[in-house]
Protein backbone atom coordinates (compact mmCIF):
# COMPACT_ATOMS: atom_id res chain seq x y z
CA UNK A 1 0.00 0.00 0.00
CA UNK A 2 1.22 3.49 -0.81
CA UNK A 3 2.39 5.66 2.07
CA UNK A 4 2.87 2.71 4.41
CA UNK A 5 6.05 2.64 6.47
CA UNK A 6 8.23 -0.35 5.66
CA UNK A 7 8.79 -2.95 8.38
CA UNK A 8 12.27 -2.24 9.74
CA UNK A 9 14.63 -3.59 12.29
CA UNK A 10 17.49 -1.34 13.39
CA UNK A 11 20.42 -3.20 14.88
CA UNK A 12 24.18 -3.14 15.25
CA UNK A 13 26.18 -3.88 12.13
CA UNK A 14 27.51 -7.44 12.03
CA UNK A 15 30.39 -9.01 10.12
CA UNK A 16 27.82 -10.83 7.96
CA UNK A 17 26.59 -7.42 6.68
CA UNK A 18 29.91 -6.39 5.11
CA UNK A 19 29.17 -7.29 1.48
CA UNK A 20 25.66 -5.81 1.57
CA UNK A 21 27.00 -2.68 3.29
CA UNK A 22 29.65 -2.22 0.60
CA UNK A 23 27.00 -2.45 -2.12
CA UNK A 24 24.69 -0.09 -0.22
CA UNK A 25 27.33 2.61 0.32
CA UNK A 26 28.68 2.54 -3.24
CA UNK A 27 25.26 2.41 -4.91
CA UNK A 28 23.74 5.11 -2.70
CA UNK A 29 26.60 7.60 -3.04
CA UNK A 30 27.54 6.66 -6.61
CA UNK A 31 31.22 6.17 -5.71
CA UNK A 32 33.39 4.45 -3.08
CA UNK A 33 34.52 7.41 -0.91
CA UNK A 34 32.10 6.69 1.95
CA UNK A 35 32.99 2.99 1.92
CA UNK A 36 36.68 3.91 2.12
CA UNK A 37 35.90 6.37 4.95
CA UNK A 38 34.08 3.71 6.99
CA UNK A 39 36.87 1.20 6.49
CA UNK A 40 39.54 3.77 7.43
CA UNK A 41 37.59 4.82 10.54
CA UNK A 42 37.36 1.19 11.62
CA UNK A 43 41.05 0.59 10.99
CA UNK A 44 41.88 3.69 13.06
CA UNK A 45 39.51 2.38 15.77
CA UNK A 46 37.47 5.61 15.66
CA UNK A 47 33.99 4.13 15.10
CA UNK A 48 31.78 4.35 18.17
CA UNK A 49 28.58 2.91 16.72
CA UNK A 50 27.53 1.41 13.39
CA UNK A 51 23.87 0.62 12.86
CA UNK A 52 21.91 -0.87 9.98
CA UNK A 53 18.25 -0.77 9.03
CA UNK A 54 17.06 -4.13 7.74
CA UNK A 55 13.86 -4.44 5.74
CA UNK A 56 11.98 -7.42 4.40
CA UNK A 57 14.41 -7.70 1.49
CA UNK A 58 17.69 -7.01 3.28
CA UNK A 59 19.86 -4.06 4.23
CA UNK A 60 18.19 -0.72 3.43
CA UNK A 61 20.11 1.79 5.56
CA UNK A 62 23.27 2.49 7.50
CA UNK A 63 24.57 5.09 9.96
CA UNK A 64 27.97 5.56 11.58
CA UNK A 65 28.94 7.58 14.64
CA UNK A 66 32.69 8.06 14.98
CA UNK A 67 34.78 9.52 17.78
CA UNK A 68 36.22 12.97 17.22
CA UNK A 69 39.87 13.37 18.21
CA UNK A 70 38.78 16.49 20.13
CA UNK A 71 36.86 17.34 22.15
CA UNK A 72 36.83 14.14 24.18
CA UNK A 73 33.48 12.34 24.20
CA UNK A 74 32.13 14.03 21.07
CA UNK A 75 30.94 12.08 18.02
CA UNK A 76 30.60 12.82 14.31
CA UNK A 77 27.59 11.46 12.43
CA UNK A 78 28.85 10.32 9.03
CA UNK A 79 27.96 8.69 6.82
CA UNK A 80 24.27 7.94 6.85
CA UNK A 81 22.54 6.45 3.85
CA UNK A 82 19.34 4.79 2.71
CA UNK A 83 19.04 2.58 -0.35
CA UNK A 84 17.99 4.73 -3.31
CA UNK A 85 14.63 3.02 -3.87
CA UNK A 86 13.78 3.32 -0.16
CA UNK A 87 14.51 7.03 0.30
CA UNK A 88 11.78 9.42 1.46
CA UNK A 89 10.10 6.71 3.55
CA UNK A 90 11.38 7.86 6.96
CA UNK A 91 14.17 5.28 7.19
CA UNK A 92 16.94 7.88 7.48
CA UNK A 93 15.01 9.66 10.21
CA UNK A 94 14.55 6.42 12.13
CA UNK A 95 18.29 5.69 11.87
CA UNK A 96 19.26 9.18 13.06
CA UNK A 97 16.79 9.10 15.97
CA UNK A 98 17.95 5.65 17.07
CA UNK A 99 21.65 6.53 16.75
CA UNK A 100 21.23 9.73 18.80
CA UNK A 101 19.36 7.81 21.48
CA UNK A 102 22.19 5.25 21.60
CA UNK A 103 24.76 8.07 21.90
CA UNK A 104 22.78 9.50 24.83
CA UNK A 105 22.48 6.11 26.54
CA UNK A 106 26.23 5.54 26.14
CA UNK A 107 26.92 8.89 27.83
CA UNK A 108 28.67 10.69 24.99
CA UNK A 109 28.83 14.48 25.33
CA UNK A 110 27.55 15.62 21.92
CA UNK A 111 27.14 14.68 18.27
CA UNK A 112 28.06 16.88 15.32
CA UNK A 113 26.97 16.52 11.73
CA UNK A 114 27.82 18.24 8.47
CA UNK A 115 24.72 18.15 6.34
CA UNK A 116 21.28 19.37 5.39
CA UNK A 117 20.08 21.88 7.99
CA UNK A 118 16.41 21.20 7.22
CA UNK A 119 16.72 17.44 7.74
CA UNK A 120 18.98 17.41 10.80
CA UNK A 121 17.20 20.30 12.58
CA UNK A 122 14.14 18.06 12.80
CA UNK A 123 16.22 15.68 14.91
CA UNK A 124 17.44 18.26 17.41
CA UNK A 125 20.64 19.46 15.74
CA UNK A 126 21.28 23.18 16.15
CA UNK A 127 22.94 25.09 13.32
CA UNK A 128 24.62 28.43 14.04
CA UNK A 129 23.25 28.41 17.59
CA UNK A 130 24.88 29.58 20.81
CA UNK A 131 27.77 27.10 20.53
CA UNK A 132 30.82 28.47 18.72
CA UNK A 133 32.46 25.56 16.98
CA UNK A 134 35.54 25.89 14.83
CA UNK A 135 35.45 23.16 12.21
CA UNK A 136 37.33 22.21 9.06
CA UNK A 137 33.89 22.16 7.39
CA UNK A 138 31.59 25.11 6.59
CA UNK A 139 29.94 26.39 9.77
CA UNK A 140 26.56 26.91 8.07
CA UNK A 141 26.37 23.14 7.47
CA UNK A 142 27.74 22.06 10.86
CA UNK A 143 25.05 21.03 13.32
CA UNK A 144 25.36 20.25 17.03
CA UNK A 145 23.25 17.79 18.99
CA UNK A 146 24.14 18.56 22.62
CA UNK A 147 23.75 15.65 25.00
CA UNK A 148 25.50 17.07 28.07
CA UNK A 149 24.09 20.50 28.97
CA UNK A 150 27.52 22.18 28.94
CA UNK A 151 27.98 21.35 25.24
CA UNK A 152 25.10 23.56 24.07
CA UNK A 153 27.18 26.73 24.50
CA UNK A 154 30.63 25.25 23.91
CA UNK A 155 33.39 27.32 22.35
CA UNK A 156 35.90 24.89 20.93
CA UNK A 157 37.59 23.40 17.91
CA UNK A 158 36.35 20.16 16.37
CA UNK A 159 39.18 17.81 15.42
CA UNK A 160 38.02 15.01 13.14
CA UNK A 161 39.93 11.72 12.94
CA UNK A 162 42.54 11.50 10.18
CA UNK A 163 40.38 9.33 7.85
CA UNK A 164 38.11 12.34 7.24
CA UNK A 165 41.10 14.18 5.77
CA UNK A 166 42.24 11.43 3.44
CA UNK A 167 39.00 10.13 1.96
Amino acid sequence: MSGERPMLKIRLLSDADETDLSVLLVSTFGQANELMLVRALRQAQRTALELVAVGEDGLVGYICLSRLDAPEGWLALAPVCVRNEDQRKGIGSQLVTYALDQARQRHFAAVVVVGDKNFYSRHGFVFQGPAQLTSPYPSEFTGLFPIRPDTAKAQLTLVYPEPFDTV
